[in-house]
């Protein structure tokens, strides 16, 4: 039995954010891929401990592969996410310089690159790479870079300028809870209309987009501890710890990055 996008036997925050032992057995084809030495069984096997969200383990072959593969991008851009994933954000930010150099187009570089940036507090080198993401995308990312731009001027006392391309009735396909947040930043939204929203929100990945965004919203405005109240109610909805809202909160809180704008 499977998740749409991982297994249904998958390690925890914990043990990817914190270090902790992970205790989750393989699946049969992490199990088969073991077996395997040659550079084909390697690449299935990271693929397996990926899919069960084994990132830290992951990472050790992800290593063992580039050492083999040095050029490969597409491999060093996803051992970058796995960086992002377990919250080793400078990791990913020099994984992706190197995909950069080596000639990997920045359609599939800076989105990445502007969240490893945001979550190592580099907000100014984050709000750079999500104007060149939204320059570059259609209204369905381009509303995701404009989320993270907005948050990351929130965070560094920076004009939001890319909030000014939002408007009501983008083309954001599954991204709504983004669209949600920023028609709020953007005085489109009613704070009130936003919180029923919040509030009865089932999905934990939408879940942790909206409050995320809700949270900077908050302090950007000058009310600290009702932002750092937001943030926290993120972390029990761990069903989808991956969402990128949901590693942001984390870090922000057990990394003590909470700050006033």
């Amino acid at each position: 039995m499977t998740h749409a996008y991982f297994s249904e036997l998958h390690a925890k925050p914990d043990s990817q954010l914190l270090g902790l032992p992970c205790a989750v057995s393989d699946t049969p084809e992490a199990a088969a891929a073991r077996s395997d030495p040659s550079e084909q069984g390697q690449r299935a096997l990271v693929a397996a401990l990926d899919f069960q969200l084994r990132y830290r383990e992951a990472l050790t072959v992800y290593d063992q592969l580039l050492l083999q593969c040095p050029t490969d991008t597409a491999l060093r851009r996803r051992r970058a996410t796995r960086y992002i994933n377990t919250l080793q954000p400078e990791k990913a930010i020099s994984d992706l310089a190197q995909c950069r150099a080596l000639g990997m187009p920045d359609s599939e570089v800076c989105y990445p690159l502007g969240i490893a940036n945001y979550l190592a507090g580099r907000y100014e080198d984050a709000m750079t790479e999500m104007a060149r993401v939204q320059a570059l995308s259609d209204e369905e990312l381009g509303i995701a870079a404009i989320y993270w731009h907005t948050l990351a001027a929130y965070r560094c006392g920076r004009t939001p300028t890319l909030l000014a391309a939002y408007h009501p009735g983008m083309a954001v396909g599954h991204h709504t809870a983004y669209e949600r947040a920023m028609a709020l930043a953007a005085g489109a939204l009613s704070e009130s209309d936003f919180c029923i929203l919040l509030q009865t929100e089932s999905s934990d990945l939408e879940y942790a987009m909206l409050a995320y965004g809700y949270a900077y919203c908050l302090t950007h405005r000058g009310d600290t501890a009702a932002g750092c109240a937001a943030l926290r109610a993120i972390l029990p909805r761990d069903s989808f710890w991956i969402a990128y809202g949901y590693l942001a909160a984390w870090n922000d809180v057990f990394g003590n990055c909470i700050r006033k704008t």
